[in-house]
């Protein structure tokens, strides 16, 4: 089978090029080495990857650097077991985008971000067994628009839409052919989410319908990837979690356990303790095996999912003190710092007694006065509240709006709790000889802490 062929969807599970599997690698090598400069991670329950044939790797997704971490993670863990490395990965249609590298990668002055926007990541993506899936009922709008060219032609852009130009895409001149408004001057409004309804109702059923056929394609090679033994990664949430909740399942999750044969379902869990300046400290949590999913009605199966996901999380500095701070702020956003350390061990303490996984550095003096510098240096930085002497002073509905840092911390622990059985584990006698340390040092009613 040749490269070419080995790409095309159907019910064979594609193969790697011998180039794919040269940059799979380095990639595995050099993703470890760069994720140490920005990250202290923290892998726990690497013996769960058991490489059971036809493993479909499920994980909540934070940011775009989860794939960083968890990829080189998986790939190291499944040498010497069977295949050795074989594993696919479900990746967002934007990737496989022109654009991509500029919009989502490069952060760099915009000359570079203007040279770099043709670049198209599908081959090596594809390379590395990683494959497209898209929205059922929506798309970016360059896809769109490029998927126009590639079936009607060249036509001008106003042809294309059911809108008008401007409002679609300020400043494009209505009659510029598609490939004209296809550049980085428009990228702003290319990036968007649209539904078909955007596309000129004589061309909009004939794309919506050769969209559907793509996503079922997709959806069966993912089954044929399982099918044959190896790994999938997914993130049924198929899209960046936005306010610190597991968003709903997509879709595509029940449907390739429903193709498949006999898939056998991993869940991982990464947390980020980002509120801090320098290296962010994240944990890595791999859960046990879920068999037997196949079958089971979608609700359930989903539930199953997300459930298993959501307690692995842990419980961050981050989380504690976004928690600690919406308790305690008064109604003109004014908390005395110390008061918020002491509720900080405090809660953690009490999380840790009904049997969460609480980051045990939070227990280490040494370490939480460190913690807490570089929470203040981040807060600080990002212009989230001051400090007057002892006191942090903020604006309280500016602090806890939606899409704020300490909402989402904040709803990170809610999540967390609401997932977790309480009552069924214990802390390790040192992290209680820790902990109780730490409180008798900053006891929640003091209010002589120094910042």
């Amino acid at each position: 089978m040749t490269a070419e062929k080995s790409e095309e969807p159907g019910t064979a599970s594609p193969r790697v090029p011998w180039w794919g599997k040269l940059i799979r690698f380095w990639l595995a090598v050099a993703f470890p080495a760069a994720g140490h400069l920005l990250f202290d991670l923290r892998v726990e329950g690497r013996e769960n990857f058991t490489n059971s044939p036809g493993t479909l790797i499920v994980a909540n997704h934070k940011t775009d650097f989860d794939i960083v971490l968890l990829g080189p993670t998986i790939f190291w863990s499944n040498r010497g077991r069977g295949p050795g490395g074989r594993v696919a990965f479900v990746a967002a249609e934007r990737m496989f985008l022109p654009g991509y590298v500029s919009d989502y990668i490069l952060h760099g002055p915009r000359w570079l971000e203007r040279l770099v926007y043709p670049a198209n990541l599908s081959a090596v993506l594809k390379g590395i067994r990683a494959y497209p899936i898209g929205y059922l009922r929506s798309r970016k709008l360059k896809a769109h628009l490029r998927a126009v060219l590639e079936t009607v032609g060249d036509i001008p852009v106003q042809d294309a839409l059911a809108r008008p130009v401007e409002e679609v895409i300020p400043g494009a001149p209505p009659h510029a052919p598609i490939s004209r408004v296809l550049r980085y001057r428009y990228h702003a409004a290319l990036d968007q989410e649209w539904g078909f309804s955007v596309l000129a109702p004589e061309i909009r059923k004939e794309l919506r319908s050769r969209h559907v056929r793509e996503v079922s394609e997709s959806l069966r090679r993912f089954a044929a990837i399982l099918d044959a033994g190896d790994s999938l990664y997914l993130a049924p949430e198929g899209g960046l979690e936005t306010d610190g909740r597991f968003a709903e399942a997509k879709a595509g999750l029940f449907r390739i356990i429903a193709t498949a044969r006999a898939p056998v379902v991993l869940p991982v869990n990464l947390t980020y303790d980002f509120m801090a300046t320098g290296r962010i400290k994240v944990f890595l949590t791999i859960g046990e095996e879920l068999h037997g999913v196949k079958g089971w009605p979608r609700a359930r199966l989903e539930q199953e999912i997300i459930d298993e996901i959501s307690r692995m999380g842990t419980v961050t500095f981050s989380q504690l003190a976004a928690a600690g701070m919406r308790r305690l702020a008064d109604p003109d956003g004014i908390i005395h710092a110390g008061k918020l350390r002491g509720e900080i061990l405090r809660k953690g303490m009490e999380l840790s007694r009904d049997g969460l996984r609480v980051d045990p550095d939070l227990f280490d003096p040494d370490w939480f006065s460190r913690r807490w510098r570089r929470f203040l240096a981040y807060a600080r930085r990002r212009r989230l509240f001051g400090l007057i002497g002892a006191w942090i002073v903020g604006d309280r509905d500016a602090m806890f709006a939606p899409g704020s840092p300490f909402t989402y911390a904040a709803n990170e622990l809610a999540e967390l709790v609401r997932f977790y059985p309480v009552g069924t584990g214990t802390p390790t006698g040192r992290v209680v000889e820790r902990a109780r340390a730490q409180a008798r040092m900053f006891p929640a009613s003091s209010c002589s802490t120094s910042v």
